[in-house]
């Protein structure tokens, strides 16, 4: 049974679809879920989203004139590593907020210590730490509105970042109960170092897991170079459409859940 310009045009149509429906879940992926709250939108972001449309644009275009399944199982393969490339992003940054975060407590606690207030103390804080334009915005609108006579914890607590949200908390206790501040930051500040110290070796020791999920990742390939070697054309048969062209996508997709799959599951042996 053949395959005629119509079928052909409709199985074009349904790849472009099945595109459409591939960068949209990649989206999805970097939203929040239910009951979380809004996290702010990373140095990245907008990079990626130009990315992601302008990978959808030139494969629609490519669809035309390229084989639809080896196209799609390419879109995949990309897909996959825009995924991998931003978790990677996001967790780099949150660890730089840390550091910085914990570097401004410790000047805090030491002008607390001082005798200093703790609106003069964030104002020396930020003066001498390296600005980070999610954290130094929110730190300094906090300042600005305590010597104002408003409510500096309150801007923190409404903040997205949780480690400002536990910041306002505590100011806002010391103020309703009297505790000492300089006590509460020090605790803080000695939670933040423990939680990078204790992500450091769990990274360090899940390496060798990382090393094997990229050997397995690309094993598939291994496997195709060495039957091209012995004289057999794999990647003719899968890049030649038909039952080929479907086997290809199905192992590429396979591949890639795996790929995404193992990530999240060493992701969550690591602390965020």
């Amino acid at each position: 049974m053949g395959f005629g310009p119509r079928h052909a045009r409709r199985e074009r149509r349904g790849m472009v679809y099945a595109l459409g429906l591939l960068s949209v879940a990649v989206l999805i992926s970097g939203s929040r879920g239910p009951g979380a709250r809004t996290r702010p939108p990373t140095p990245g972001n907008g990079v990626h989203l130009f990315a992601l449309i302008a990978l959808f644009c030139l494969a629609t275009v490519l669809f035309i004139v390229v084989d639809a399944y080896t196209m799609i199982a390419g879109i995949i393969i990309a897909t996959t590593l825009f995924w991998y490339l931003r978790q990677t992003h996001a967790a780099a940054q949150r660890t730089k907020q840390s550091l910085q975060l914990a570097s401004f407590l410790s000047l805090c606690a030491g002008n607390l210590r001082a005798g200093v207030t703790m609106v003069d103390a964030m104002d020396y804080a930020l003066d001498n730490t390296t600005p980070d334009k999610f954290l130094s915005p929110t730190l300094q609108t906090a300042a600005r509105q305590a010597r104002s006579g408003g409510s500096g914890p309150r801007v923190l607590i409404d903040a997205s970042l949780p480690d400002l949200q536990r910041l306002g908390h505590l100011w806002e206790t010391s103020e309703r109960h009297g505790i000492p501040l300089v006590a509460l930051i020090d605790q803080m500040r000695s939670r933040i170092s423990s939680k990078q110290r204790h992500g450091e070796s769990t990274r360090a020791a899940l390496q060798g897991p990382q090393a094997t999920a990229v050997i397995l990742t690309v094993l598939p390939l291994a496997g195709m170079l060495m039957g091209t070697a012995m004289g057999a054309n794999p990647l003719g048969l899968l890049t030649g459409g038909g039952i080929g062209g479907f086997l290809l996508v199905i192992g590429v997709g396979l591949d890639a859940a795996g790929f995404v799959l193992t990530h999240k599951i060493l992701q969550s042996a690591s602390p965020s």
